[in-house]
């Protein structure tokens, strides 16, 4: 059965073969880059040393022929000629001479001829005899041989051999006559063998091209098998070389495209650079064949190493695949999990249960913090029997019993003006809640409960006294307050129960601290009521009747600054009286019953006073200082129905002046009073004057003045009727009183006006 191979089967068969295949490919590398380092380094040293022998042999001959030809020149043959006038004479004295030069000449040092030159006589004795200097040399050679700087000198003169690709110097040693002379009188010119003096140079080399180069780069000798000297004498790697200081040395470089070694030594004796270039690919051919040898090795080793790291990853992997199978077998998403991809599924896997295993931590965490609140809460209620108290403290760790006993209850003072929304009430509870339980230990309470927008702790303890126990709570409480005022930036109150001996007593115990928090109305914020402390003995305290009439009055008159002065001497006397609970809450109801009628009794609708959901008795009983229960009266009781009431007098006075305009215009003939029109609508007359004035700005006479004017304009124009007939159907007592409130009221008399709007 053929195995299908995953992706971490395939990833450990890599591993194992890279770990097998790297070493063996360093060593494969390593040994084929030694080895062909080791080639090169031993023909550049072969080179040297060839070199090196090469130069030692070609210098010897060298300083042998300049010590006999030095010897010569002081020879007396030689200085007594160059004095004497050549004539037919002196013949024995040049026959003398001749021989003495050819005794120097000889031929396995590779002298070809010595030269005597007479610089100032002209003429010169050579193999050929005496002759005229003009035959033996040149003008610009003779010049160039007479004004070298040193007493001797190795020249060279370019000759062309056809068989090779180059020129070849010829060689001259050159002797000044007298010796340090910077004008001297004769030369010595001995002109050498090239074959003799550099038959020591190989003709053939394995070990690459060899020539001889003078200070001018010249080529003197010349390796006459290969071709590629020329190249090389031409290529800028002999620049380097020559500009070098460096006596010997060792360069690579590229020459007509292929890379060559060039191995060089440098003349002290004359300046003469021998020099051998070698082709890199020649070198290395030997090293290439034993690269591949190395590649065929490496290449079996790696084969071998594939199969052993095969077959043990194979074997490596047979946990992982147990593994993976008894996973996939028990997860519900194996069907949807990649098979070549196991860890990720294995991976997933653990990780599920992980998550699984720390949620049911969290969620057993959780319902044991319920379970502790809820019984919490059923002892607060009273729903938990006197008999079962103990067992079911105990269960959670609770002590049954303990010497003092007492109920906080912690409300918020209010969320106006911080970053808080009402809905965000019972969540800060529970904020407070988390505060608690950091603060104080365990062992000194029970688990705090919100109820009904109050946080709810019960304190226990074993205090000695009473008093010891209720400072405890005092120096808590306090705590409490500063850290949620620092964490959640808001006020908090407190109201403590009286101190008790036995859980059963929990439910009284919680009354009385809400009890106590309602006295905070009158107490600054972040109070810490006790119950002792606050609740007052029950005395019979007057209402003050005379203050609430005058409020209720300054509402009915719709005078609102007056009404707000009085709402809050009515709540300073609330604050300062020593009230019970029920007396505050009474003295408040009564105030909210008594405003509210007012509507009722003026048959007057106030929109703000039914809105939301919420009753107004319920909405008062909410409040928890007496600064917010006066600004309810003074913003949503006394402000809305002042505002209801004075918009209702407009609109009365607005109908009833309507009423009186509509008398005016329908009853404008007659002899019709303000008084008459007041005792038909069942108004005082100064009512309507107050009415007529507010909704048109004018009188009751100036109307009626000015609804006349306009009836008798329409009856100048309109009809046939004299002025006296329009005074008197206008209740004028003759015409001319018609006629001058007419022409005060037109700058025209009611005749003019006739004639003018009717051309």
């Amino acid at each position: 059965m053929i195995l299908k191979f995953t992706r971490y089967q395939i990833k450990l068969f890599l591993l194992c073969l890279l770990f097998g295949a790297i070493p063996v490919l360093v060593l494969g590398v390593f040994s084929y880059v030694k080895f062909s380092s080791s080639i090169q380094s031993k023909v550049h040293s072969g080179n040297d040393q060839l070199l090196l022998q090469t130069e030692t042999q070609i210098e010897n001959t060298l300083k042998l022929i300049d010590f006999s030809v030095f010897q010569l020149t002081s020879s007396p043959q030689i200085t007594d000629i160059l004095k004497t006038k050549i004539t037919n004479k002196e013949f024995p004295l040049v026959e003398n001479t001749l021989s003495s030069l050819q005794r120097v000449q000889v031929y396995e040092l590779g002298i070809k001829e010595i030269q005597l030159v007479n610089v100032v006589d002209g003429w010169g004795i050579g193999n050929g005899g005496f002759a005229q200097l003009t035959d033996m040399l040149d003008k610009d050679r003779l010049a160039y041989y007479t004004n070298i700087e040193k007493p001797s000198m190795w020249l060279t003169d370019k000759i062309v051999f056809p068989h090779i690709d180059a020129a070849v110097n010829n060689v001259y040693l050159v002797k000044k006559i007298p010796f340090f002379s910077k004008n001297p009188n004769g030369l010595l010119v001995t002109r050498l063998s090239n074959h003799e003096l550099f038959k020591s140079l190989p003709e053939t080399s394995d070990l690459g091209t060899m020539m001889i180069l003078d200070e001018r780069q010249n080529v003197i000798a010349y390796t006459e098998s290969s071709s590629v000297g020329g190249k090389v004498a031409a290529s800028p790697y002999v620049q380097n070389i020559y500009a070098s200081a460096d006596a010997k040395g060792y360069m690579v470089g590229a020459i007509d495209g292929s890379e060559y070694g060039i191995t060089y030594r440098k003349s002290a004796y004359n300046g003469w650079v021998y020099l051998s270039a070698v082709s890199i690919s020649e070198i290395t051919r030997e090293s290439r064949s034993i690269g591949w040898v190395t590649f065929w090795t490496c290449a079996g080793m790696i084969v071998l190493i594939s199969a052993l790291s095969l077959q043990g990853a194979s074997r490596l992997y047979t946990p992982v695949r147990r593994l993976y199978r008894a996973v996939a077998a028990g997860s519900e998403t194996s069907k949807d999990s990649d098979a070549s991809d196991e860890f990720k599924l294995i991976e997933r896997r653990f990780e599920h249960l992980s998550l699984n295993q720390q949620q049911q931590r969290r969620q057993l965490r959780l319902l044991h913090q319920q379970s502790k609140q809820y019984v919490v809460i059923k002892l607060i209620q009273g729903d938990i029997p006197p008999h079962d108290i103990k067992e079911q403290l105990a269960l959670y760790g609770y002590e049954a019993e303990s010497r003092w006993l007492a109920v906080a209850a912690i409300q918020i003072d209010s969320l106006l003006n911080t970053r808080f929304k009402e809905s965000d009430r019972d969540l800060l509870l529970f904020a407070v809640g988390n505060i608690i339980e950091e603060m104080v230990p365990e062992a000194r309470r029970l688990a705090p409960v919100v109820i009904r927008h109050t946080q709810v702790t019960i304190f226990h303890g074993n205090e000695e006294t009473e008093e010891a126990f209720k400072a405890f709570i005092d120096e808590t409480v306090h705590r409490i307050q500063d850290n949620v005022s620092a964490y959640l930036n808001l006020k908090v109150s407190a109201g403590v129960s009286r101190s008790y001996h036995s859980h059963e007593m929990t439910p009284r115990a919680y009354a009385e601290g809400l009890d106590a928090l309602k006295y905070r109305m009158t107490k600054e914020k972040e109070a810490v009521l006790f119950i002792e402390d606050v609740q007052p003995e029950t005395q019979m305290v007057s209402f003050p009747d005379h203050l609430e009439q005058q409020l209720v009055e300054a509402v009915k008159q719709a005078d609102e600054n007056k009404a707000v002065t009085l709402c809050r001497e009515f709540m300073q006397i609330v604050a300062n009286r020593e009230l019970t609970l029920h007396q505050r809450q009474n003295w408040l109801m009564k105030l909210l019953l008594d405003i509210i009628y007012i509507p009722e009794q003026m048959h007057i609708i106030v929109p703000g006073l039914s809105a939301g959901d919420i009753p107004l008795y319920e909405q008062l009983s909410q409040f928890q200082t007496m600064d917010e229960i006066e600004g309810w009266f003074e913003h949503h009781i006394i402000g809305p129905l002042v505002k209801a009431l004075d918009h209702g007098k407009d609109a009365q006075y607005k109908l009833i002046a309507q009423e009186i305009i509509r008398i005016i215009e329908s009853e404008f003939d007659r002899d019709i009073t303000m008084e008459e029109c007041a005792s038909r609508l069942h108004y005082h007359a100064s009512y309507i004057r107050r009415a007529l004035k507010k909704s048109c700005n004018l009188t009751f006479s100036d109307y009626l003045l000015q609804y006349r004017m306009d009836v008798a304009k329409k009856w100048l124009t309109e009809t046939e009727m004299t002025v006296t007939d329009i005074a008197v159907r206008l209740r004028y007592n003759n015409p001319q009183n018609f006629i001058r409130y007419f022409k005060k009221a037109t700058d025209m008399t009611p005749g003019q006006y006739r004639e003018k709007w009717r051309t």
